[in-house]
């Protein structure tokens, strides 16, 4: 497997929430790299946004996307609230889009739950996502949180700067090309390490699997349909051909944050 360069971070004023790069690397048959940026910061009052660049390095192709999210965020009581989102942006040669929600109860200092639901415009048709929301602090050595199931990770922290743990990361997204389109369905399991070496400077890695890594490149004319998060609905689309990349995943990132209760 290939060295993995540590990325770094650029500092951009004190309006800013988080903000971060990281390089991962997919071995196996048709291996991969993926260079990915983003930054997120207030735009007024309840108002976010977020700002994504990705930069994907096949054996045979090299795709960029540049994307940007809205996050409205509606205050209830101390314990309720609604996010609204919105997201767009150009994939190689095409634009994406979606919207959603995240309904967010605190339930208690050690437990936050929320339900949501994300439809994207994807180039393989439309796609729906149902998640569940969680923050739970059983103790103050544990944390299990993210977005079940496409994101869930638990994590020990040893101290205030130093934590491992696991993690699940889910993906289907799509990239246009100009008489193909591609679609990417991985699901990857990692060990991850993380470590505040500053106040506001988080450093991240992980090590693990590709339980499944499936990249389908179909004809632009193909039918679309619906899909429930990697599930189709109904007939399942042939693609001109197919590759795949099982194996071992690595990623190392650098973020700032300066506040964690954003959106």
């Amino acid at each position: 497997m290939r060295y993995i360069i540590i990325a770094f971070v650029l500092l951009s004023g004190s309006t800013l929430y988080a903000q971060g790069i990281s390089y991962t690397y997919d071995s196996g048959d048709y291996s991969a790299q993926t260079f990915s940026a983003n930054a997120r910061f207030p735009l007024y009052k309840s108002l976010f946004g977020n700002v994504m660049y990705r930069h994907l390095t096949l054996e045979d192709y090299t795709l960029q996307s540049i994307a940007a999210q809205l996050f409205y965020n509606i205050r209830f009581s101390e314990k309720k609230s609604l996010v609204l989102i919105g997201t767009g942006g150009l994939y190689y040669e095409g634009w994406r889009y979606g919207a959603g929600f995240r309904y967010l109860y605190k339930h208690s200092e050690k437990l936050k739950t929320g339900i949501g639901l994300m439809y994207n415009k994807q180039f393989f048709g439309n796609q729906v996502i149902p998640f569940w929301d969680v923050k739970y602090e059983p103790t103050a050595k544990w944390t299990i949180s993210g977005l079940f199931p496409i994101k869930p990770k638990i994590m020990y922290h040893f101290n205030k700067t130093v934590s491992a743990g696991f993690e699940i990361n889910g993906e289907a997204s799509s990239y246009r090309m100009s008489t193909t389109y591609l679609r990417n369905n991985q699901w990857t399991g990692l060990c991850r390490f993380e470590w505040g070496f500053t106040k506001n400077l988080l450093l991240s890695a992980g090590l693990g699997r590709n339980f499944i890594n499936r990249y389908q490149f179909y004809d632009n004319n193909t039918k679309n349909g619906w899909t429930i998060i990697t599930i189709p609905l109904g007939e399942k689309a042939q693609p001109i051909y197919e590759r795949t990349s099982k194996g071992l995943s690595a990623t190392i990132g650098i973020s700032l944050r300066v506040n964690r209760d954003i959106p």
